[in-house]
């Protein structure tokens, strides 16, 4: 079977079609699946969720009564009553208020808070501060401020706060009941510890 020219400009123009169909500027939510578009769908603009939503990537801004779900990639700024959570690459803010879990590289910009726990999983960074009961971010650099009652860290740029701080190595301050910076010259410090390496 001979494909003319014209076949070939149809084909490419459904695989394009196809392509630009899984982009929507505006998401809605209730709850999946109860939303539109559907959780395939990359939002590039505004998802506004009543309850929570759920989608493959969101670029832009994300308001979540309860939740935002990002299985792929996400950036811009994510605020919402409980929980973000991401699968993929993070490049923003997040503000929630108990929760932001990040299961894949976390390069937070400016703000990370949220009421109970920041965790980032993977390697990553906060440039900005990082603010919860406990910021888990032990593959992380710090760049700023990490302010929590536990605070884990891989680098520290600036300033961790809290009851207990962890990090690998530290240029800056930590300031505690217990600083652990496991390359300084004390590796267990009270009250304050200060490293430039």
């Amino acid at each position: 079977m001979k494909i003319t020219r014209f076949g070939f400009f149809v084909l490419g123009f459904f695989f394009a079609a196809q392509a630009f169909a899984a982009v929507s500027p505006l998401a809605i939510s209730i709850f999946p699946p109860v939303q539109f578009p559907s959780s395939e769908f990359t939002t590039s603009g505004l998802r506004l969720s009543v309850l929570w939503g759920s989608h493959r990537d969101l670029y832009g801004f994300d308001f979540g009564g309860i939740g935002n779900i990002t299985d792929h990639g996400f950036g811009g700024i994510g605020i919402s009553g409980v929980f973000n959570m991401t699968h993929g690459t993070v490049n923003g803010t997040q503000i929630a208020g108990l929760v932001n879990y990040n299961t894949a590289k976390a390069d937070i910009l400016g703000l990370q808070v949220a009421g109970l726990v920041n965790r980032n999983t993977a390697s990553g960074s906060v440039g900005g501060i990082q603010l919860a009961a406990a910021n888990l971010s032990q593959f992380s650099t710090i760049t700023g401020f990490q302010v929590g009652l536990l605070n884990k860290a891989l680098n520290v740029n600036g300033f961790q706060i809290g009851v207990l701080n962890f990090t690998q190595n530290l240029h800056g301050i930590q300031i505690g009941l217990l600083n652990f910076y496991e390359k300084g010259l004390f590796i267990v410090s009270p009250i304050i510890n200060i490293g430039f390496n």
